[in-house]
């Protein structure tokens, strides 16, 4: 367990053996609600399941988080149906969390999607992959968002673009707030963060997704904890804008204030976590 650096036994062989206990049982539950899933859509007419796929994805979200022993802790109210929504991207779990408690439909790095069985399951439920570095999927990534939205239903973006370990938000990019600005719609915000037992290191090194290691891997460490709670915050009021910079900017100032820093290992220490190398962050990343 050296992406911890820990020798402490409850993090290293109970933990381990936790891990693996968990991972399988997750691995079941999460291709059983894959194919259950895909069935549905497949059996159903296609209005019938249109119809169903909020409380479809809402079940799943709930039954994969039972899973993956996640506890989601709320506050504030919801926003209503048809919202376009904003959160900061922490990690992969960021879709379970919002899956479950709002049963919306996303717009993810299309990264996700090349994931085999992860992508499969996500696009069962009304997720839609994007590729960030391309400038020509832009345009048809607002024209499915611009049917999304209309068809009544709500949607889910990450401004930040990629995940962090939760410390800060980064600057939210504009690009896709752009269909808000279309359609003259406010925007509704929410924040999330994760927190671990005292006993244990913190969430930002258990499940913040900062680095991009394999997903397998990252998931059969989170699952060495003993619980793991997700903190949402629902925003009182949406924000509105006439520009889409304004309204990337006035978006990422009230999710930045109303954020709760998820506590850091040392620099030292993060240097020392089993991740994945700066050049293989490049090739995800860019730059």
């Amino acid at each position: 367990m050296s992406y911890l650096a820990s020798r402490d036994p409850r993090h290293t062989l109970i933990g381990s053996i936790r891990g693996i206990l968990r991972l399988l049982c997750f691995a079941y539950v999460f291709f059983t609600c894959a194919i259950v899933v895909l069935l549905m859509r497949a059996v159903l007419p296609i209005p019938v399941y249109r119809r169903l796929r909020e409380s479809i994805t809402r079940k799943v979200g709930r039954i994969l988080l039972y899973a993956s022993n996640i506890r989601i802790r709320r506050e504030g109210v919801q926003p209503p149906p048809g919202s376009l929504i904003v959160a900061n991207h922490v990690s992969w779990a960021d879709s379970f969390t919002f899956l479950s408690e709002l049963g919306c439909r996303f717009m993810v790095n299309h990264l996700y999607g090349r994931i085999i069985g992860f992508g499969v399951l996500l696009k069962s439920v009304g997720v839609r992959f994007i590729n960030r570095m391309s400038v020509k999927a832009i345009g048809r990534t607002r024209r499915v968002m611009h049917t999304i939205l209309r068809n009544g239903a709500s949607l889910m973006v990450f401004p930040e673009g990629r995940t962090s370990r939760g410390e800060t938000v980064r600057p939210f990019k504009p690009a896709l707030l752009q269909v808000a600005v279309d359609l003259r719609r406010p925007v509704y915000w929410a924040t999330v963060c994760y927190e671990t037992t005292r006993s244990w290191p913190p969430a930002s090194a258990v499940i913040g997704w900062e680095e991009w290691p394999p997903l397998l891997t990252h998931i059969y460490r989170a699952f060495h904890a003993p619980r793991i709670i997700c903190r949402i915050r629902y925003g009182s009021s949406p924000v509105w804008a006439t520009d889409r910079r304004s309204l990337a900017a006035a978006l990422h100032r009230v999710v930045l204030e109303n954020h709760r820093s998820m506590p850091q290992l040392p620099a030292e220490t993060l240097r020392r976590i089993d991740v994945v190398k700066k050049v293989a962050r490049r090739i995800v990343y860019g730059g």
